[in-house]
């Protein structure tokens, strides 16, 4: 890394990344305007990129946007939308009773899960995207209990019930909620609270099995568990500096990071019964995730002790869970990184120096660099760049969803279903948020408006 590399890391970790991710951070950013901040949401976090302008034209959508699937678009009123491949929308719910937090479909997509906060109550609600097709949708609640805010929301896999983080008494807890309300609404029925730990992150091995990674130091916990929280299969040692553990789409093979000790982490892929192992080096904090046949796994981390940071940042490299074969597929100081539904194809952001007239731009000075985010379409077979256009990205993206991406990327969809296009909040010169359908192949985006959006599987 040469020196202009050297002070982007050094202030893309001074600046943001390291204070957004404290060691007392909740799993996963607020995503309801009355949940409890952490770290990660707090208004500093808008810096960690550098705003640069789109170097694209953006239309207002008119068309089709996509060959299948369906949206659900958080406004900027806190009001919640749905809009179809075909471009055609509709008004789910206003905000006339609440406003609504990041959406999530259920596996099976039939129906949406999020969290509406106001009137004094924060509340659990499931839509049901099929009623209602000329008017507003009255919410199912399936769970509304005083003093508790959910904020993280997970569908099982059977698309049966709603697994979420909720922060009560200062505490936070992995809860389960039956989709169709049948339990009681506050939580009180047997089988409600799976574990309580912080920081708490979890990957769904089966409906009544989790991979989970929970609290910091001595104390942590990085294994199986069952849904009564007790540690179920073989142990998997300290945890390192990392956030979600994974599992793979067939669920035979797992991916973790751990301590060292004295020594660097390693990323670790393994079977789940241990038969097998592989591993490589990352110094400081990891995010990884299974491409959707599990074969691959992803991560991105410091690959040199050169600048620690306490944020997932640098390369994205590629091991191969059978050979533990290591590639680097986007070098650089890579933020975030999404795998298209066929696994084919990377859609990642980077920062990196401004380009100016094909050339790099002169060296900047360490306390503001002059550099820029770009999003860019990689085919994972061949490293080949379709596409990486300039991006501003939007506030509520940087202050809650950034920060923990890897969790957020098991349990909501920003790549359409056919692997055209991702959803990705921009802001424009005034600073007003907006969608973008960004597509892999370069051609003109579009832009839907709303803070943020993701698509049904």
């Amino acid at each position: 890394m040469g020196p202009l590399g050297r002070r982007l890391l050094v202030w893309v970790g001074a600046t943001v990344l390291i204070g957004a991710c404290g060691s007392s951070a909740p799993s996963v950013a607020p995503a309801s305007p009355s949940a409890v901040a952490s770290p990660a949401s707090s208004a500093s976090a808008s810096a960690a990129l550098p705003a640069s302008a789109p170097a694209s034209t953006t239309s207002v959508i008119s068309g089709p946007i996509a060959t299948s699937g369906s949206i659900a678009l958080l406004g900027h009123d806190g009001s919640l939308s749905l809009v179809k491949a075909d471009g055609r929308s509709r008004v789910l719910a206003d905000a006339s009773r609440g406003t609504f937090g990041f959406p999530t479909w259920s596996p099976d997509g039939s129906r949406i899960a999020t969290v509406r906060s106001g009137q004094g109550e924060v509340a659990l609600v499931v839509f049901d995207p099929k009623e209602g097709a000329s008017q507003p949708v009255d919410p199912r609640v399936i769970f509304s209990k005083p003093a508790a805010e959910p904020f993280y929301l997970f569908w099982t896999p059977d698309s049966k019930a709603v697994s979420f983080l909720s922060t009560e008494a200062g505490d936070l807890s992995l809860r389960i909620a039956p989709a169709d309300g049948s339990a009681p609404l506050d939580g009180s029925g047997p089988g409600s609270v799976v574990r309580s730990g912080n920081p708490f992150y979890y990957d769904w091995i089966g409906r009544d099995r989790l991979l989970a990674h929970i609290g910091v130091g001595t104390d942590a916990f990085l294994g199986e568990m069952g849904l009564d929280g007790d540690a179920v299969g073989r142990k998997l040692g300290a945890p390192g500096d990392f956030r979600s553990a994974v599992v793979s789409r067939d669920r035979k093979s797992i991916a973790f990071v751990r301590d060292g000790g004295s020594k660097p982490g390693t990323i670790v892929v393994a079977a789940r019964d241990g038969s097998t192992e592989h591993s490589m080096q990352v110094f400081g904090s990891a995010a990884i995730q299974f491409d959707p046949a599990g074969g691959t796994l992803g991560a991105i981390g410091a690959d040199t002790a050169e600048v620690p940071v306490a944020f997932p940042l640098g390369p994205l490299r590629l091991m191969d869970a059978k050979t533990g074969k290591v590639r680097t597929l986007i070098d650089g100081l890579v933020v975030i990184f999404w795998w298209s539904p066929d696994g084919k194809t990377v859609a990642a952001l980077r920062v990196q120096p401004k380009i100016a007239s094909g050339a790099q731009s002169p060296e900047p000075s360490p306390a503001e660099p002059e550099s820029e985010v770009r999003l860019m379409f990689v085919d994972v077979a061949t490293g080949k760049v379709s596409s990486q256009p300039v991006v501003r990205l939007g506030a509520t993206f940087v202050n809650g969803y950034v920060a923990f991406f890897d969790q957020y990327a098991l349990s909501h969809h920003v790549w359409a279903p056919d692997g055209s296009s991702i959803l990705l909040p921009e802001s424009d010169d005034l600073g007003i948020s907006h969608v973008t359908v960004r597509y892999a192949d370069g051609r003109d985006p579009v832009e839907l408006d709303g803070e943020i959006a993701f698509w049904s599987p």
